[in-house]
């Protein structure tokens, strides 16, 4: 069969079992056999290629780079329910079980199902983790999220240097905007996040901890008014940097005695100003007072009795972020790199469980990253799965021979002993010429290590 077979007989056994889910109820042998069957050709499909994706382009419904021009006529009830569901694309990954891919039948075919990210988001309850979907209104929403946030912390500081108390209301819904981003597809937010500024170092330094920050709270499963708090806490985090000469902010050299402490004055500054702005959980004051104190109570300023324990998110995307960012006072730090110093400060800065929560979720090589691939080629990693973050998925960027590719090439790594692609090692960016933070956004288009001042 050719390769084209292949995926219209994969389609073809996806509409028998939407079909027969709607005529018989779960459970009963017409749904199962189907539902069998295209697991078992997904199953081969995925053992190489890692992933399967299907989706619309264009109103073309295209299985990987294939487009099915007689989809409509061919796979009805499948077409149908994409645009039913509000589903811009499904992605079947390695790993698929039976019982996953029965489950996402009956989640996509019930009397009153969930659509686009709602739909992505029950998937996820229900323990459904190697099938993805992606619902229509986050394809190409993400970028704007990110650059609505960051003019309106840009904004916010305005105000304050003005000598006014922000209001709460954007800030607030603009944190639980990026934190349904965020759970809508972390990896590509996590991309944004290399977005780096030098001359809005504050505003983009703001809005990326909170795009980490709330990854990880997502990660360790948070509940909702925690994850609102954290988004809030850790977006307005250096607020009070609006309090501190700018010339001191920005001072390449070392910091006399005295400006150091101005610096330290921060934290206090910022939980003020949030103290009086209406409806705002004190939760959030105390995020920002206490995201440089450290889990063995070093750092500053002294701490106020017991460290809430949603400051420690704030603290770690903090730090990651400063790392991998340039600074007047720093060179950045690959995602790789900081991974490998942020892992040495645990115990002391870092609350060892939140810390390897965070490196569970970001991996070996987080996204970001660039790494050599065994064939000779360099890529940059886009998705890290916690099951295997040996392997991530990747975009080519150089062919073997070190040429540019004109349109970057979706890739699965595999572990290095199972053979397939692997990476060989993490490339430094600068070596290259590349600019990472352009690269994602392009793509969403269509003073001492570890101690951030």
């Amino acid at each position: 069969m050719t390769e084209r077979g292949i995926r219209e007989s994969v389609l073809r056994s996806l509409n028998a079992a939407l079909i027969s889910r709607k005529l018989y109820p779960p459970g009963h042998p017409s749904t199962t056999a189907p539902a069998v069957k295209a697991h078992d050709q997904l199953k081969a499909l995925l053992e190489s290629s890692g992933t399967v994706t299907v989706g619309f382009v264009d109103d073309t419904l295209v299985f990987d780079d294939t487009p099915m021009v007689d989809a409509e006529q061919s796979f009805p009830d499948l077409v149908g329910l994409l645009r039913e569901r509000r589903i811009a694309t499904i992605r079947f990954k390695k790993g698929l079980e039976a019982a996953e891919l029965r489950g996402f039948v009956e989640k996509v075919t019930a009397a009153q199902a969930p659509e686009g990210e709602e739909l992505a988001h029950a998937l996820r309850a229900a323990g459904i983790a190697h099938v993805e979907v992606k619902g229509e209104e986050e394809t190409g929403s993400l970028l704007r999220v990110y650059n609505e946030a960051i003019e309106l912390v840009r904004d916010v500081m305005a105000q304050v240097r003005l000598g006014r108390i922000p209001e709460s209301a954007p800030v607030k819904a603009l944190a639980d905007e990026m934190a349904r981003a965020v759970f809508s597809d972390h990896s590509a937010m996590l991309g944004l996040a290399m977005i780096k500024n030098y001359d809005d170092y504050l505003y983009n330094h703001s809005v990326n901890v909170s795009i980490v920050a709330l990854s990880l709270a997502n990660y360790m499963d948070l509940a909702d008014d925690e994850v609102h708090m954290v988004g809030v806490g850790s977006l307005l985090h250096d607020i009070g940097k609006t309090g501190v000469a700018e010339e001191i902010i920005k001072k390449a050299g070392n910091l006399s005695s005295e400006e150091w402490e101005l610096v330290k004055q921060h934290p206090v500054l910022g939980s003020r100003i949030t103290e009086q702005m209406e409806n705002v959980d004190e939760t959030v004051a105390r995020i920002i007072y206490e995201h440089h104190i450290n889990h063995d109570r070093s750092g500053y300023p002294a701490a106020r009795g017991t460290v809430h324990p949603l400051s420690m998110f704030a603290s770690i995307a903090d730090v990651y972020d400063a790392l991998t960012t340039l600074r007047v006072y720093q060179r950045p730090y690959t995602p790789h790199e900081a991974v490998k110093i942020m892992k040495g400060l645990a115990g002391r800065k870092f609350e060892p469980a939140k810390l390897r929560a965070f490196l569970d979720l970001i991996g070996i090589y987080p996204v970001g990253t660039m790494v050599r691939i065994s064939t000779g080629e360099v890529a940059v990693v886009t998705a890290v799965s916690h099951l295997a973050s040996e392997a991530p998925s990747v975009k080519v960027i150089y062919d073997r021979e070190g040429k540019e590719l004109e349109r970057p090439a979706q890739m699965e790594l595999r572990p290095r002993n199972e053979g397939g692609p692997y990476v060989v090692c993490a490339v430094e960016p600068i070596s290259r010429n590349i600019d990472i933070g352009a690269f994602f956004e392009k793509e969403s288009g269509e003073d001492d290590a570890g101690e951030p001042r």
